[in-house]
C-alpha cells in the first residue's frame, strides 16, 4: 500500500511562476499525493490561480489567509495536511516528474526520517548543479553531526540547508516547526532542516538532482531589509539553543560563529541600504601568517593568482622583508586578460628565487601543487605554504 504524500506550496505573489510549479506537481509519477497551496496574502493574481487550479484537480487544496510569513503559512499547511511524509516546493521552483518516486522509495526502503537530495540552480545564465557535500548513502545524523553544517574543514554546508528537495516524516517536521516562532523571518529554511538533521534521526542522502531552484533577481532575498540583523539575531537564537542540548555543543557553536560572520559582513555590505551595489563597505581578505617566513631579504615566487595569491600580491607590495621575483599560475592567460603581470608555471625553471610561495587556501590543494613543482626540478625545502588568515579591512 503506497503512503500518501503531501505537497505543501507557500505562495506570495509569484503568479508568473506558479501555473509552471503547480503543474509539475500534478504530474509526478507517484500517484498517491495531495497538493496544499498556501495563498500568504497575494496581491497579484496568485490568489486566482491557486482556485482555479483546485476546481480542475479534487488533490488540491486551496488555504487563504493574510500575510503572516512562509513560516505561518507552513505550519497553516502541516495543520490540514494528511501525509505520512511531506515535501515543500517554493511556488517559483518546479519538480521533474520522477522526484516524489525516487524519494519516497528511498525512505521506505531505507527507514528514514529524512530524504535529501541534490537541486539544479537555474539562473538567467544558465543552470548548475548544486550537492549537499556529504556523500549519498543512509546515516545516522548522530554520527556525522561535525559534517551537516560545514563539510570537515570546508565552508561549504553539509546538508543543503533548503527546505526544499528534502522528504520528511510528517510527525517529526510537526515536532520540530512547533518549535519554531513567527520571529524566524529570515533562514527560515536553516531552522527547519537543522531542527530534524540535529536529532539522532536515519537520513538517506541521493547523489541525485530532480529540483528545479529558480534564482530570481526580484525574490526578497534580493531586497533591502533594514530589519535584517533583527532577523538574524532571531535566527541566531533559536539556533544556538538547537547546539547548546547537543553532544557536540562547543564545536556546533563554533560553527555558528563562523557562519554568523560571513553573514553579518553581507548584511551590512548589502542588506542594510547603507552603500550602493557597486561598493562594499569592508571586504575579507587573505593574509600570510607571518609565522611562515623568519627571514628577511629572500627573493620569492607567488605561485597562485587567484583570491589568496591576489591579496597576498597587494601586501607583499608594501613588504621590506622579501621580494617578490615573479609571479606565476597555469591560468595565467585569464589572469593576464585582467591586466595582471602573471606568468606561465614553466617559468620557474629560468627563475632565481629562493622560495616558492604557494598562495592556496586548502592544504591538500597545496600537496598537489607541490607534487608538480618538484617534478619540475623544484627542491621541496623551498616550497612553502600557509594557512591563509581572512581578516576584514574596510574599504
Amino acid at each position: 500500500m503506497r503512503q500518501l504524500v503531501s505537497v505543501i506550496v507557500p505562495i506570495y505573489n509569484t503568479e508568473e511562476y506558479l501555473p509552471r510549479c503547480i503543474e509539475s506537481i500534478q504530474k509526478q509519477s507517484y500517484p498517491k499525493i495531495e497538493i496544499i497551496l498556501v495563498d500568504d496574502g497575494s496581491t497579484d493574481k496568485s490568489r486566482e490561480i491557486c482556485d482555479d487550479y483546485a476546481v480542475r484537480d479534487e488533490r488540491i487544496q486551496v488555504i487563504h489567509q493574510l500575510n503572516q510569513g512562509i513560516i505561518a503559512a507552513k505550519k497553516a499547511a502541516l495543520k490540514e495536511c494528511h501525509g505520512e511524509f511531506v515535501m515543500f516546493v517554493d511556488s517559483d521552483d518546479w519538480i521533474e516528474e520522477e522526484l516524489l518516486e525516487v524519494m519516497v522509495n528511498q525512505m521506505i526502503e531505507n527507514s528514514c526520517s529524512l530524504v535529501c537530495s541534490n537541486v539544479f540552480m537555474d539562473k538567467s545564465e544558465g543552470t548548475i548543479k548544486k550537492k549537499n557535500k556529504i556523500p549519498g548513502g543512509v546515516y545516522e545524523t548522530g554520527k556525522i553531526c561535525r559534517d551537516l553544517f560545514y563539510y570537515k574543514d570546508t565552508q561549504q554546508y553539509g546538508v543543503l540547508p533548503y527546505s526544499v528537495a528534502k522528504l520528511f516524516i510528517r510527525s517529526m517536521l510537526q515536532e520540530v516547526m512547533g518549535k519554531i516562532g513567527s520571529d524566524i523571518k529570515y533562514a527560515e529554511d536553516k531552522a527547519i532542516v537543522f531542527g530534524c538533521v540535529f536529532q539522532n534521526i536515519k537520513v538517506c542522502f541521493m547523489d541525485v538532482a530532480y529540483y528545479h531552484y529558480c534564482i530570481r533577481s526580484d525574490s526578497a532575498s534580493n531586497e533591502e531589509n533594514p530589519d535584517f540583523l533583527v532577523e538574524l539575531t532571531a535566527f541566531y537564537k533559536y539556533t544556538k539553543n538547537l547546539f547548546e542540548a547537543h553532544k557536540e555543543r562547543d564545536f556546533l557553536l563554533w560553527q555558528l560563529g563562523c557562519y554568523l560572520m560571513d553573514e553579518v559582513k553581507y548584511t551590512v555590505n548589502y542588506r542594510l541600504g547603507l552603500i550602493g551595489n557597486e561598493r562594499s563597505l569592508y571586504e575579507v581578505s587573505y593574509e600570510l601568517d607571518p609565522s611562515v617566513f623568519q627571514m628577511n631579504e629572500k627573493n620569492v615566487i607567488l605561485y597562485g593568482a587567484g583570491k589568496v595569491g591576489a591579496d597576498y600580491h597587494k601586501k607583499f607590495e608594501d613588504c621590506v622583508k622579501f621580494r617578490i621575483g615573479g609571479w606565476v599560475d597555469k591560468n595565467y592567460e585569464k589572469y593576464r586578460q585582467n591586466g595582471l603581470d602573471v606568468q606561465p608555471v614553466e617559468d620557474i625553471k629560468n627563475s632565481e628565487y629562493d622560495y616558492i610561495l604557494v598562495a592556496v587556501n586548502n592544504e591538500k590543494t597545496f600537496c598537489e601543487i607541490k607534487n608538480e613543482l618538484k617534478g619540475l626540478g623544484v627542491i621541496e625545502d623551498k616550497i612553502i605554504w600557509g594557512k591563509p588568515l581572512r581578516v576584514m579591512r574596510y574599504c
